[in-house]
């Protein structure tokens, strides 16, 4: 058990070594947080389909470590955060988006949505200040790739990742919760 235990701290002590800010500029403009300049993301899309965020992002010292991302749906609560790790590449800044699968459900009912907040951190955990985007479900909206505004088209070329949260629908939680009180 130990030696589990042993092994386990020390695969995250290296996994924390990986995010780590190796080799970024900081200097002028260390304290500043970066600065989310525009966000866009569909208001509606049919359950089952993808929805992209898109971002613009500024930081005056170049140092730009994450994206993180809280979901919070009504009737659900808060999902864990998803933490998005940029690239060196992007550490000043970057126009790109992130997906989110949504499930194929025919339970997400048309009135339940779910509201995200991005916020982006640098390497001396300064945040920007956060941004809220609304999603919400329909059956009108097709499975297709969704329409991308003329201003986002070149955005559209930079996939920053995926935000690793699986969307639950109200009534699976409702009847998983049923369940769990007839077996008790």
């Amino acid at each position: 058990m130990l030696k589990k235990n042993v092994l386990v701290i020390l695969l995250l002590f290296v996994l924390a070594g990986c995010t780590t800010c190796k080799g970024v500029k900081t200097g002028e403009g260390a304290d500043e947080p970066p600065v989310i300049l525009d966000s866009y993301g569909a208001e509606s899309v049919r359950p089952g389909a993808t929805w992209r965020v898109f971002l613009e992002v500024q930081d005056a010292d170049g140092d730009i470590h994450s994206i993180i991302t809280q979901l919070v749906q009504p009737g659900i609560g808060y999902y864990p955060p998803d933490f998005t790790y940029i690239k060196e590449a992007d550490r000043e800044g970057f126009a790109g988006y992130l997906i989110l699968i949504t499930p194929r459900d025919n339970n997400l009912l048309l009135w339940e949505y779910v509201e995200a907040t991005l916020t982006i951190q640098d390497c001396e955990g300064n945040k920007s200040e956060p941004v809220k985007l609304t999603l919400r479900f329909d059956n009108k909206s097709g499975f297709g790739p969704q329409e991308v505004p003329e201003k986002w088209q070149m955005a559209a070329n930079n996939k920053l990742g995926t935000i690793m949260v699986e969307i639950r629908s109200i009534i699976d939680d409702n009847k998983e919760g049923d369940s769990r009180r007839r077996r008790h």
